[in-house]
């Protein structure tokens, strides 16, 4: 009667485990914020001697609910939440977009590593988050008697980016994204 005790209470410990890393998930992912809205990307002509710049936030399985500030050229231009994009217009030369190199936005998406890139008047430009790890490996942990292990990595972030004619189609990842109110 003893061991039906002893694996009772180790199956009530994993179960306990269990429901509260499927709460954890549940938490950490959270749908498109726009439920019910539909997304309506279009592009905008960029004004004359001048390119259109989108910076969008695709909701995936990695992407954290938190909104990710954006900065154009090292200023801020907004904090942007998945599920949407923000729109710059910038003068012809070099830029950068990224993130500012901070606690939260580490926690965020990684370490950020701007996107730096020449810009054409006339053209649009469409930026994208891409992540990738480093110094990858494992860390574990004991449940109870069960080891559980964990791939571990040092998260970093950028923005792809694609240009295209002012009149081109948008990569199709925009077209599930809302315009982010300005801030």
């Amino acid at each position: 009667m003893k061991f039906l005790n002893v694996a009772s209470a180790r199956s009530a410990r994993l179960l306990a485990a269990g429901l509260a890393l499927n709460l954890l998930t549940a938490c950490s992912t959270v749908h498109n914020q726009t439920v019910g809205a539909a997304a309506t990307f279009v592009p905008v002509t960029p004004r004359a001697g001048y390119a259109t710049v989108y910076i969008g936030r695709p909701f995936t399985f990695h992407t954290s609910v938190f909104a990710l500030p954006i900065e154009v050229d090292g200023k801020r231009l907004t904090s942007l939440p998945p599920g949407q994009y923000a729109t710059v217009e910038l003068p012809p030369g070099r830029h950068s977009v990224g993130s500012p190199n901070e606690y939260w936005t580490r926690v965020i998406s990684g370490v950020p590593h701007p996107a730096e890139f020449v810009v054409e008047a006339g053209k649009s430009y469409y930026l994208l988050p891409k992540r990738w790890g480093e110094d990858a490996g494992y860390s574990y942990t004991m449940v109870g008697s069960v080891v559980v292990p964990q791939r571990t990595a040092v998260a970093h972030s950028t923005f792809s980016v694609q240009a295209a004619a002012a009149n081109d189609a948008p990569p199709p990842e925009f077209r599930q994204l809302n315009s982010a109110k300005a801030q």
